[in-house]
């Protein structure tokens, strides 16, 4: 995940137990939008192993994943994988494995790919900034005008080119920087 549950709630000021699947949820498909819109895997290549890995349950094994590089709470990106292609969190990390926090299709690979991947802090900042947004503005989405007394609410209209995947695009211009070209 771009950021930890923990650290998510830490920096949204939020205690409360009962929003953890929505944040979870919230946190993982920011991280699919974000990889899709800017078409950056966000690819740490420095951390990366290739080789025949045992995929079993929750566990990677086949190299001293520590000595690697590869820490808990990190995310990586499995490649070339027959049943197993796709991103993980690091639960725990032993001296020839790793534990990862899905179940693993059962597979004895060859020549995988398992890849850091490794966000920079202002997308962690614009992520927690669009879940704030979300927090605020979720009930408040279509009010056009509200009129109590002598109090008035206006909000400004949402159109294909002020919003990006449902978002102002003010608030989703720190991709632009991240952004590659598709091929």
């Amino acid at each position: 995940m771009i950021v930890t549950l923990e650290k998510a709630k830490q920096l949204l000021g939020i205690t409360d137990a009962s929003k953890d699947d929505y944040l979870t949820n919230k946190l993982q498909s920011l991280e699919i939008m974000i990889r899709n819109l800017t078409n950056n895997k966000f690819l740490d290549t420095r951390i990366r192993v290739k080789g025949n890995f045992l995929f079993e349950d929750t566990k990677i094994m086949g190299v001293p994943f520590g000595l690697e590089g590869f820490r808990k709470n990190n995310t990586i990106e499995i490649v070339d994988s027959l049943l197993n292609d796709g991103l993980y969190s690091v639960v725990a990390v032993d001296s020839n494995s790793i534990t990862v926090d899905k179940t693993l299709e059962a597979e004895q690979s060859l020549q995988t790919l398992i890849t850091k991947v490794a966000y920079p802090y202002d997308i962690v900042d614009g992520v927690i900034k669009l879940i704030q947004y979300d927090l605020k503005m979720g009930s408040k989405i279509g009010i056009k005008q509200e009129a109590i007394s002598r109090h008035s609410v206006t909000y400004y209209d949402v159109n294909a080119t002020e919003s990006v995947e449902g978002y102002p695009a003010a608030l989703m211009k720190f991709l632009n920087k991240y952004k590659k070209l598709r091929w």
